[in-house]
């Protein structure tokens, strides 16, 4: 009497003990149920488990259990790489770290545009000429800007937070031996170095602002940059000329060591290097090691970065010189005071840092860089035409078009997030670098430009002041024509972009 297996074929329990062997013998001996086992069917079930485990050289657990438990890990391990997060921080982390590097633009700016201010006591102090003043004045930017694209390249390199605090505070130093100069060679070769020490300064802040401001804020964060930018101006110009009431500028320059050095501590001790791996804005793979090579051939082929270039030089270029040295020079053969002279480049410098952020921040949202380029290229040629060669106009008249003209300088800050978003990130330091590096070094020589146009004369009359002056308009007209020739590009990075299309 026969008996039937009330469970499954016993072909799909082999199977599923992990027999193949064996479940292979039972399905030719077999059909798709079985009875009671035979002694023929109990040897045939028997050789294959004995030829699967000798084809498994000893293992002594059937593999398909542990293919099931490897799949069960695996699906396990794959639930929770894909629900953790990974590393994350407060947004108001990145922004803190971003604005305690942003300190040392204000400083940087202080001790840059503040010589404005006291260079007339500088000039008698050292018995210097004119000529002799602006390439003392020059001096600082014409180093800073040649430092920029090595800068970028280290910032590319190197930990950030430990290259801005030891350049803050070897700037620190070196502007208390600059104010113990007593001959012009010393004091061209400290402030010299005072540009290298803070070259570091604008371009190491931009690269904070890309490792921890989302790429979607990324020209707000620049604009925000500017507005320190302007920030240090004025507390340089006004700043500085209230001090020289009560002071002499060596001693207000022993001050601003001090500051230097508080400042180079305070970033060694908050600013950090990059978010930590997997958040919002870190790479998702290991930065790479960028040659200085490589930099230049990236960015030397990109009509983006070019056009970048004279925009800057056009727009802040003139900014350095015309603001840092030459305005308030203007003012005072329109006739106005000292005091009424400083107080107006001031408020240039007012208009431009107040708006950058507002136009980086308009940028953002709108999603476009090229039509707020536009806009500030054009405004400032008419607004620079109206400053130099409108007559003798009223204090008001005259503060309202240095606000006016600030403004439209402030749309520069959107020309960094323009060039950074047709370069690879691994290029980001090197990118703004070279950017800001044309801005600088046309703004030392166009510190110089101007006196050798005036022919060493202390002061002559209004006309040939004006037809000195005219280069700054000549060069806003380069800036306009190099934003309508740059490529329009959105809010994010190149590679981000070209992965996201991947």
């Amino acid at each position: 009497m026969k008996s039937r297996c009330v469970t499954c074929p016993p072909s799909k329990i082999a199977s599923a003990s992990g027999f193949p062997a064996a479940a292979s013998a039972l399905r030719k001996l077999t059909g798709p149920s079985l009875t009671v086992p035979s002694s023929q069917h109990l040897i045939a079930f028997g050789l294959g488990v004995s030829s699967y485990l000798t084809t498994a050289r000893g293992m002594t657990r059937a593999p398909k259990v542990n293919l099931t438990i490897s799949s069960s890990q695996s699906k396990v391990m794959s639930t929770e790489a894909t629900s953790s997060p990974g590393p994350s921080y407060s947004p108001l982390k990145g922004w803190v770290i971003w604005a305690v590097a942003t300190l040392f633009v204000v400083y940087q700016l202080i001790i840059q545009n503040g010589f404005g201010a006291i260079s007339d006591d500088v000039k008698k102090d050292l018995d210097l000429s004119l000529e002799s003043t602006g390439i003392l004045s020059a001096s600082f930017l014409l180093v800073y800007s040649m430092m920029q694209l090595p800068v970028g390249l280290i910032l590319d390199r190197v930990n950030a937070r430990i290259a801005l605090g030891t350049s803050a505070l070897i700037c620190g130093v070196l502007v208390y031996f600059f104010s113990q100069a007593d001959t012009l060679l010393s004091a061209i070769a400290l402030r010299a170095c005072i540009g290298a020490a803070a070259a570091f300064a604008f371009t190491g802040a931009g690269v904070i602002a890309r490792r921890w401001i989302p790429p979607s804020q990324f020209a707000l964060a620049m604009g925000f940059i500017d507005f320190s930018f302007g920030l240090g101006a004025v507390i340089g110009d006004a700043g500085f000329e209230a001090w020289l009431a009560h002071g002499t500028w060596r001693e207000l320059l022993r001050l601003m060591a001090i500051i230097g050095v508080v400042l180079g501590f305070l970033i060694l001790i908050v600013v950090q290097n990059r978010p930590p791996r997997g958040s919002h804005n870190a790479p998702g793979h290991r930065p790479e090691t960028v040659s200085l090579g490589e930099s230049l051939r990236a960015l030397g082929s990109s009509k983006q970065v070019w056009m970048g270039m004279i925009f800057y030089a056009g727009m802040c270029g003139t900014m350095f010189s015309f603001g840092g040295l030459w305005n308030i020079r203007l003012q005072e053969a329109f006739g106005f005071s000292v005091q009424d002279s400083v107080s107006l480049n001031s408020i240039l410098f007012l208009g431009m840092g107040l708006s950058a952020p507002i136009w980086g921040g308009i940028s953002d949202r709108l999603g476009r860089r090229k039509p707020i380029l536009v806009i500030g290229g054009g405004g400032s040629v008419l607004m620079s035409a109206i400053i130099i060669f409108t007559p003798w106009a009223p204090f008001p008249y005259v503060a309202a078009v240095m606000f006016i003209h600030g403004m439209f300088l402030g749309t520069s800050v959107v020309v960094f997030a323009a060039v950074c978003e047709k370069v690879n990130r691994e290029y980001s330091g090197a990118a703004i670098g070279i950017v800001n590096a044309s801005g600088c070094f046309f703004g030392a020589v166009l510190q110089v430009i101007p006196s050798l146009l005036l022919d060493g004369k202390e002061a002559g009359d209004l006309a040939v002041f004006q037809r000195a002056m005219a280069i700054f308009t000549v060069f806003h007209v380069l800036a306009f024509i190099a934003a309508l020739c740059m490529q329009e590009t959105r809010p994010g990075w190149a590679r981000e972009q070209q992965e996201e299309d991947d």
